[in-house]
Order: structure tokens, then C-alpha cells, then sequence
């Protein structure tokens, strides 16, 4: 009853248009950590902040779009965390560094990951603004490369960076999905992680 009652309340209070669109992508985000992005609408949002169903469309033309502006603001949290506790200047430390954030994201992150990077965002292709996204962390993907392995022909650093790649974002997958099994005593998952970072800088190995 004092729910419906704060509802009431907060349905007769005016809403400046930026204020409504922070309170949407605020309760679409606490939603998402909670539930996960396959049952996110509109609808329901609207009815979380206490506004009516059409008052959401002010702002976002429809549930992609919604969607779409929190998972960009799930890259941008990424990348400002990515070198978080990483003190060395050393090449190899700082992509170390770099990879294991990754994976501390993902897991720490797990319904908001699985919207950057599994969702109808970017099953049949990313979209345009994800796909921007996702640019920008391999050219610093590359870059880092670049320093850590100087030596190696464009073509072979290439080919090691995709596979590392593969391997940590496989890792960040499966293990979100619950689908990588060891011999018992099974590892924790971040003993695990730095385990297969280690395993993985290996290939840069001269």
C-alpha cells in the first residue's frame, strides 16, 4: 500500500526532462543488476520511478535505445577502471594489469557484461555505437602490443593478440555462464584469472 502511495506521490511531482532521463537509465541500470537486461521495458521503468508509461519516450525512442545508452556507459566505466592498481611502467605489467581489470569487470559486473556483449545489441552485428566502442579497447589492446612485443612482425603480433584475446574473453564468458570445470579442489575464479593471464602473456614469451 505504501508503495502505491509513493507512486501516487511521485507521479504528481514535475520532471525536468534531464532529471527523468538520468532517473530512467538509474533504475534501468539497478534493474539490470538485479534481473538482468531480458526483462527491462519501458513500461516497467516507468512504473519503478513513478511516471507514466509514455514519459520514457521523451527520451529514448524505444527500449534499444535504452539499452543501448547503459551499455555504452558500461564501456566507458571499463576503460576508466582498466589500469586501476597498476603501478609499473613496464609494458608486460601494465597489459597484465590491463587484462586481469577485464576480467575483474566482467565478473564483478556479470548482467551488465552480458548486455555489452551478448545481448540483441550486437548479436547480428554490433551496433554502430557499440561497435565504436569495442574499437577503442583493441586499438589500446594493439598499442600496449606494440610495446610488449616490438619485435614480432605486424602479421605474427597480430595473430598472438587475437589469441590472447580469444582466451581471456573466453575466459570472462564461460566462467560468467558457469561452464568451466577443473579437477577438484577447483580454483577460486581470480586464482584462475591470473593463472590464465600468465598463461596467455606466454605467447609474447621471446
Amino acid at each position: 500500500m505504501a508503495s502505491k502511495q509513493l507512486t501516487r506521490e511521485k507521479r504528481g511531482r514535475p520532471s525536468h526532462r534531464e532529471d527523468l532521463r538520468q532517473e530512467l537509465l538509474d533504475a534501468a541500470k539497478a534493474f539490470i543488476v538485479r534481473e538482468g537486461y531480458e526483462s527491462v521495458s519501458m513500461r516497467r521503468l516507468s512504473d519503478e520511478i513513478g511516471v507514466s508509461s509514455a514519459a520514457p519516450y521523451h527520451h529514448f525512442p524505444d527500449r534499444r535505445a535504452l539499452l543501448l545508452a547503459i551499455a555504452l556507459d558500461g564501456y566507458r566505466t571499463m576503460f576508466e577502471s582498466s589500469l586501476i592498481g597498476v603501478d609499473s611502467t613496464e609494458p608486460r605489467e601494465i597489459l597484465r594489469g590491463l587484462l586481469l581489470n577485464f576480467l575483474r569487470f566482467a565478473a564483478h559486473n556479470r548482467r551488465l557484461f552480458a548486455l555489452m556483449y551478448e545481448s540483441e545489441l550486437v548479436r547480428e552485428g554490433p551496433a554502430p555505437e557499440i561497435l565504436e566502442a569495442q574499437d577503442q579497447g583493441f586499438r589500446s589492446l594493439h598499442e600496449i602490443m606494440l610495446t610488449v612485443a616490438p619485435e614480432l612482425p605486424d602479421r605474427e603480433r597480430a595473430i598472438r593478440t587475437a589469441t590472447l584475446w580469444c582466451a581471456v574473453y573466453g575466459f570472462a564468458l564461460q566462467t560468467n555462464h558457469a561452464m568451466i570445470r577443473t579437477p577438484q579442489p577447483e580454483p577460486e575464479r581470480d586464482e584462475l584469472a591470473e593463472a590464465l593471464v600468465a598463461q596467455a602473456l606466454r605467447l609474447f614469451d621471446a
